[in-house]
């Protein structure tokens, strides 16, 4: 039986088991939210790289590493964040030295943002060290079993920013 957006499904469901499982989802997601949004993950992560920056500005760093040099807009759009909240984390990561703003050169009102050596430096770092968290914490998962968790969660983020209604195939 083929469901929703192409996808196969191995057994149908009531409607009020299918309620619960979607309603035992929203709750482990939650959960994983307020894991990987707490301050204890956040120092954890910062004792071990020795870059003291919130997890939300590693993720901007993160992004003008990728597609940098950016400017502030762009780097809004392309991080799913408010411009206000954008600004903060740019605040941050220039006084770490980890970015600099230059003027744009196509537009001299305009500002681009782009990664210091210190900051490619920083973003290794911390990548790293989640690394080397993420790895103790699952030293219990086999390959297979990651390998699978990792498909369904690229799934399922495609599927939830996919407009109801929408193939997540044409989005």
């Amino acid at each position: 039986m083929s469901g929703p957006r192409g996808h196969r499904s191995a057994r149908t469901l009531s409607p009020a088991d299918a309620a619960a499982t979607r309603q035992r989802l929203s709750d482990a997601l939650g959960a994983l939210r307020r894991i990987t949004g707490s301050p204890r993950l956040e120092r954890r992560v910062a004792v071990h790289s020795g870059v003291p920056i919130g997890l939300s500005a590693v993720a901007v760093l993160g992004q003008v590493v990728a597609d940098g040099p950016l400017r502030l807009s762009d780097l809004a759009r392309l991080a799913r964040m408010h411009p206000a909240a954008l600004t903060r984390q740019v605040q941050a990561l220039e006084a770490e030295g980890y970015i600099e703003r230059r003027p744009d050169p196509d537009d001299g009102r305009a500002a681009v943002v782009q990664v210091t050596p210190s900051g490619r430096s920083a973003l290794r770092r911390v990548q790293a060290a989640n690394d080397e968290i993420m790895s103790g914490q699952l030293a219990d998962w086999s390959p297979d079993e990651l390998e699978a968790l990792v498909t369904q969660m690229e799934r399922l983020i495609t599927d939830l920013r996919t407009p109801p209604g929408r193939s997540s195939a044409a989005g």
